[in-house]
C-alpha cells in the first residue's frame, strides 16, 4: 500500500470518528432540547422536580442526580406538603435552610467528598467523577444541580461545560417560575390577614377528604373554632388590636395541629380545622389542647395592657354511612360542628363541645342553613 493510500485510509478513519461524534452530539442535543421544552412546559413545582431528577438523569447519561435547593423559610416544604408530596416520593431532592454562596462557578472533575456542594444521599460509592452546577438568579445561589458518574472520564476538568451550564440556567429560571406560580395560587387560597387557608380552599379539601374517607373507610373529624366576645375586643381596643388577636390565635391553633390537618379562616373570628384519619375522641383531645393554649396566652393589645382571650370549639365527625354526595356530607359535618360551637358559647364559652354532647336534629339543620346561606 502506497503512502498516499495509507494517508487516505487514516483520513477516512478520522472523518468517520468525527461523524460518529457528531451523531452522538446531535442525539445528545436533541434529547436535551426535548428536555428543555418539557421543563418549560411543566407548571407545578413537584412535577418540575421529578422531571429534573428523573428525565435529566437519562438525558445527561449520568448515574446519580441530586437537586439541592435553598429553603430558608420552608416555603418549598410547605408547597410539597400541600401537594401531598413526601421526601420519599422525590428521591434526590435536598432542601437546606442555608446554602454557601461564596462559589458561583461549577465544579467538574474527580469525586470530592470535601466539596461543600457535593450533596448526595446516599453517597455514590461507585462513582468516580462529578459535576456541581450552581443554580443562580440575579447572582444569588438558589440551589445546586449535582451529577455523579461511575466513569472517571465522564466529567473531567477539560470537558466543555457550555451545554450543562445552559441547562443549569434554564433549570434556575424554571424553578423560579414554578415558585412564583405556586405563590400566585397560594394568594388565591389563603387569608391575607392570618396567612392560613381561606374558605374556598377548605371546602375543596373537604370534598377530597370525604372522598378519601369513602374509599378507605377512615374516620374524619372537623372543628369549628370561634373567638369569644371578639366584637367587644374590636369595640374596646380597635380593629388593629382585633387583627393582632386574630393573627395570634390562628398561629396558636396551627401550632396545636398535626402535619396533615387542614386549617382555614372561615369568616370573621371563625376558624375551621379538618382532621383526617381522626375519630371524635381524638379530635376533642386536640381541640382541648388548643383551647388551653389560647386561654393561657397573654395577648398584648397596647404597650401597657395584655388581654385574656378565650375560644369556643365545636367538634364533629363525618358519619360512618356516607349515603350522600361529598359536598352534602361535608356541609352536614361542618353544620354539626358549627352547632356544637354554638352550644359551647351558649353554655358559658371557653369550652369544647362535640356533637355527642348536645341534641342533634333541629340544631344541626339550623347550622346547615347558616352555612349554606354563607355560601
Amino acid at each position: 500500500m502506497s503512502s498516499l493510500e495509507i494517508e487516505n485510509h487514516r483520513l477516512r478513519r478520522q472523518l468517520q470518528v468525527l461523524m460518529d461524534e457528531a451523531r452522538v452530539n446531535e442525539n445528545k442535543w436533541r434529547r436535551l432540547d426535548l428536555l428543555e421544552k418539557q421543563l418549560i412546559a411543566t407548571p407545578t413545582l413537584p412535577d418540575l422536580i421529578r422531571v429534573i431528577l428523573g428525565d435529566y438523569k437519562a438525558a445527561s447519561e449520568t448515574d446519580v442526580v441530586t437537586l439541592v435547593l435553598a429553603d430558608p423559610d420552608h416555603e418549598i416544604r410547605r408547597i410539597l406538603e400541600h401537594e401531598k408530596f413526601g421526601s420519599s416520593e422525590l428521591p434526590g431532592l435536598v432542601l437546606l435552610d442555608a446554602l454557601h454562596s461564596d462559589e458561583l462557578t461549577p465544579y467538574i472533575g474527580v469525586i470530592d467528598t470535601e466539596h461543600h456542594r457535593a450533596i448526595f444521599d446516599p453517597w455514590p460509592a461507585d462513582c468516580r467523577s462529578m459535576i456541581l452546577l450552581p443554580l443562580k438568579r440575579q447572582d444569588k445561589v438558589i440551589g445546586s444541580l449535582n451529577l455523579a458518574s461511575c466513569r472517571a472520564d465522564r466529567f473531567t476538568p477539560d470537558s466543555s461545560t457550555d451545554f450543562v451550564e445552559r441547562m443549569a440556567n434554564i433549570l434556575a429560571i424554571c424553578i423560579e417560575n414554578s415558585l412564583n406560580h405556586e405563590r400566585l395560587k397560594q394568594v388565591g387560597l389563603t387569608d391575607p390577614l392570618t396567612g392560613v387557608f381561606n374558605r374556598r380552599y377548605f371546602e375543596s379539601r373537604c370534598q377530597e377528604e370525604i372522598s378519601h374517607t369513602r374509599r378507605h373507610k377512615a374516620p374524619l373529624s372537623c372543628m369549628f373554632l370561634d373567638i369569644d366576645k371578639f366584637k367587644r375586643i374590636n369595640d374596646t381596643y380597635g380593629h388593629a388590636a382585633g387583627d393582632v388577636v386574630l393573627r395570634t390565635v390562628s398561629q396558636l391553633i396551627k401550632s396545636g395541629l398535626r402535619g396533615n390537618d387542614v386549617m382555614a379562616r372561615f369568616g370573621g373570628e371563625e376558624f375551621v380545622v379538618l382532621l383526617p384519619q381522626t375519630g371524635l375522641q381524638t379530635a376533642c383531645e386536640i381541640a382541648e389542647r388548643i383551647r388551653i393554649s389560647v386561654a393561657a396566652y397573654s395577648h398584648p393589645v397596647s404597650a401597657k395592657e395584655n388581654l385574656a382571650v378565650t375560644i369556643s370549639i365545636g367538634v364533629a365527625q363525618a358519619p360512618d354511612e356516607l349515603d350522600e354526595d361529598d359536598m352534602a356530607v361535608a356541609h352536614k359535618m361542618l353544620a354539626a360542628a358549627d352547632t356544637a360551637v354554638y352550644q359551647a358559647k351558649k353554655s358559658g364559652r371557653n369550652k369544647v363541645v362535640s356533637e355527642a354532647d348536645r341534641p342533634l336534629a333541629a340544631n344541626v339543620m339550623n347550622g346547615l342553613n347558616k352555612l349554606l346561606n354563607l355560601g
